[in-house]
């Protein structure tokens, strides 16, 4: 997760420097904001925590120069937009006398010489793990499951994917809410079983954490809501004169919904079918 960080900073880099040499701000902009929320907070930050919590000294020393390096990069990176806050913000990081700028609006802005750390083999394999995480919380959010109660995974996939997968189960655990991820091609009874490709399953443990009487009930209510959804989108669509009357961004709009909303009925189906499975 270091070397995918640091492969996101760098890309980062590259799209800032891109967009400032094309005058396409948006670019820039996009490129600070996914860095900031959706990869350092919503994922590297979260796999931070067990790491700083464990009592290995060289891996907690890597994580806070990583950190550090991308605070510093990233505070640069965004100077331009918000330079009175990523002023207030540099100061407090702590410098290096005679190497660093005393001040952000002197500072070099980053560029690839500096930051050359592209990896893309590990930026697929993160991006993988991620979809892993996301069909893991969907499914916990269809069981409504709280963050609280940790679940057992269980990975039934090949064994190309699963010498990968085996490097990222600090992060899957972390990320997705889980006590532990295992690699079985015999899961324990009671479990989900999620899919996520014809070499990859993923067996999510449920029994003992849930009543599945009562959350057949919920998800029945539920389906009887997505349903009616489905019904009304389809009917509407299904008029005369939708293609001429309604405005196109209207029409995408609805498309989309439809798409969303079938999707989701799919997956609540799925999810009773599993509970009627364990009664």
């Amino acid at each position: 997760m270091d070397l995918w960080m640091l492969s996101r900073i760098s890309a980062a880099v590259d799209q800032c420097n891109k967009g400032f040499e094309n005058y396409d701000f948006p670019m820039v902009t996009t490129a600070c904001y996914n860095l900031w929320l959706y990869e350092l907070c919503d994922v590297y930050l979260e796999c931070l925590k067990p790491v700083f919590q464990s009592k290995d000294t060289t891996t907690v020393l890597t994580a806070k120069t990583v950190l550090y390096t991308c605070l510093h990069v990233g505070l640069r990176l965004l100077s331009p937009f918000m330079p009175f806050i990523t002023e207030e913000l540099f100061q407090r990081l702590p410098h290096i006398p005679g190497q660093d700028a005393p001040s952000i609006c002197i500072a070099q802005y980053p560029d690839l010489n500096e930051c050359p750390w592209r990896n893309t083999e590990v930026e697929s394999q993160v991006e993988f793990v991620q979809k892993i995480v996301h069909i893991v919380r969907s499914a916990r959010s269809d069981y409504n499951l709280p963050n609280k109660t940790k679940t057992e995974v269980y990975m039934v996939c090949s064994d190309e994917i699963a010498v990968v997968l085996r490097k990222y189960c600090s992060a899957m655990c972390t990320l997705a809410y889980c006590s532990k991820v295992e690699f079985s091609m015999s899961p324990p009874q009671g479990c989900a079983i999620l899919t996520l490709s014809d070499k990859c399953e993923v067996h999510l443990l449920l029994k003992g954490l849930i009543d599945p009487a009562k959350e057949l009930v919920k998800l029945q209510k539920k389906q009887d809501q997505l349903e009616q959804q489905v019904s009304k989108l389809k009917q509407a669509m299904a008029a005369p004169d939708y293609c001429t009357k309604v405005p196109e961004e209207v029409r995408l709009s609805n498309t989309d919904k439809l798409t969303q909303t079938e999707g989701e009925l799919l997956r609540l189906l799925s999810a009773m079918t599993s509970l009627r499975s364990m009664q």
